[in-house]
């Protein structure tokens, strides 16, 4: 077992490569704990789209040892929630409880990650369940726009997949696609298990080495992925709605990507609150919306700056004329971020990052994504000073990390009213193209 600390994150790698990271927290008597798993949609194929998200589904169904009904009971008498989440580069098992109920967790989680049976009832009604919450979101005009954006930046990449597969996808899996890919992804070097509260860490790392001794080490290593490349463009959705909800792309920098600060606070100021560029144009001064909002969304292979909101039609090309001037003001410097500005955005990220320090659960998230896509531990300090580092002169010189060339760096997806002129794909992509 190797061990390294830094401040009060301590990790311990155990002799089948998992990795336990822990952070004790003073003055409370609850745990969260976090099963991170690399394994998600980035490794699915593309005819078994959605198999990550039903293998998340059917882990509580039934292991070897213990029911589903036997399962639902233990998580439930320790007065905590087992909640499970896929991302599209990971999968998470997460939960907070009182302290004394930590080993008695982790020898649950260790239960279903090595011996969920995957019984062909359980896969067929969890199937059932995914269809009917694909459907949901198909009728979500606002989810449509956004899915299909990412459809369309990242073409023919597992990224603009979305997560939980479509409907046909999901309707054609079948048990042994399952149980193949939770044998492929689902390994001890691929697992991070952190916890934050209460928590001693070398009993936590005993308690885990002796719930997951019997989960072998294949010794392998994990093949890159492919590279996206971003697509620009225009893509239209027609539906029987009486707004248009759109959602424009703006290529961006990966998750751990040097400048993610930079870009951050860019996107707060755009579009990040009341305060936002955005909201005080198009809502307070214009009011040609009711909301608008940007998020940095990034990943382990690429990242994108999103910009959504709706409108109804005969306002929609002054809104999109009015968000890319914002944008275009900002990067060629011909509305430039003022000092103002950057202070609000400034004070804004570091005061929701102090507060979220404050809650074990975020702290634990925070702990097991820094270690999946940084393989170290960014303490606040260091967090604080990079984003105070930002100056007037760095974010004002956004050209060469925002957009400004166009088609190629620039997308829109809208869902629209059926056959409605201002959705006119040629007229939306001369918009854009304009946008350089």
């Amino acid at each position: 077992m190797q061990e390294t600390a830094q401040s009060t994150v301590e990790q311990s790698v155990l002799d089948n490569r998992i990795r336990v990271v822990t952070k004790k927290m003073a003055g409370v008597r609850s745990i969260s704990l976090g099963f991170l798993m690399a394994a998600g949609p980035m490794d699915e194929l593309a005819e078994a789209s959605g198999v990550a998200h039903l293998t998340e589904h059917l882990l509580f169904n039934g292991t070897y040892r213990r029911d589903a009904d036997e399962i639902a009971r233990m998580m439930d008498s320790t007065g905590g929630q087992v909640s499970g989440f896929t991302t599209r580069d990971y999968t998470c098992f997460t939960t907070t409880v009182l302290d004394d109920y930590r080993t008695y967790l982790i020898d649950l989680m260790g239960d279903i990650l090595l011996n969920s049976q995957f019984c062909e009832q359980a896969v067929q009604q969890e199937k059932e369940t995914i269809i009917r919450e694909l459907s949901v979101q198909a009728d979500r005009p606002d989810v449509c726009a956004h899915e299909g954006l990412k459809a369309h930046i990242w073409s023919g990449h597992p990224l603009g997949r979305p997560i939980g597969g479509s409907i046909a996808s999901v309707s054609g899996l079948r048990q042994p696609d399952v149980i193949d890919f939770f044998t492929r992804q689902y390994q001890p070097r691929r697992l991070i298990i952190a916890a934050a509260g209460n928590v001693n860490h070398q009993d936590l790392a005993d308690n885990v080495a002796d719930a997951f001794w019997m989960m072998p080490d294949d010794g392998g290593v994990d093949a890159s992925h492919p590279q996206p490349a971003f697509h620009g463009g225009v893509q239209v959705a027609c539906r029987d709605v009486s707004h248009v909800y759109f959602s424009i792309g703006l290529r961006a920098a990966p998750y751990a990507a040097r400048q993610r600060y930079l870009i951050h606070l860019f996107t707060v100021i755009l579009g990040g609150g009341m305060s936002s560029r955005l909201f005080r144009k198009l809502r307070q001064e214009l009011g040609l919306v009711y909301e608008i909002q940007a998020e940095y969304q990034a990943y382990r292979d690429d990242g994108v700056i999103v910009i959504e909101g709706s409108t109804t039609p005969e306002l929609l090309q002054p809104v999109l004329s009015q968000i890319l001037l914002e944008i275009k003001g900002i990067a060629l410097q011909m509305l430039p971020v003022t000092a103002e500005e950057l202070w609000i955005a400034k004070m804004q990220l570091k005061g929701q990052h102090i507060i979220a320090q404050e809650n074990s659960h975020t702290c634990m998230s925070s702990l097991a994504t820094q270690a999946f896509y940084f393989n170290r531990f960014i303490d606040s300090e260091e967090i604080l000073t990079q984003i105070e580092k930002v100056d007037l002169a760095l974010m004002n010189n956004l050209s060469t990390h925002v957009l400004t060339g166009g088609l190629t760096d620039s997308a829109l997806s809208l869902v629209g009213p059926s056959c409605d002129p201002v959705c006119n794909t040629t007229a939306l992509e001369k918009m854009l193209r304009e946008f350089q």
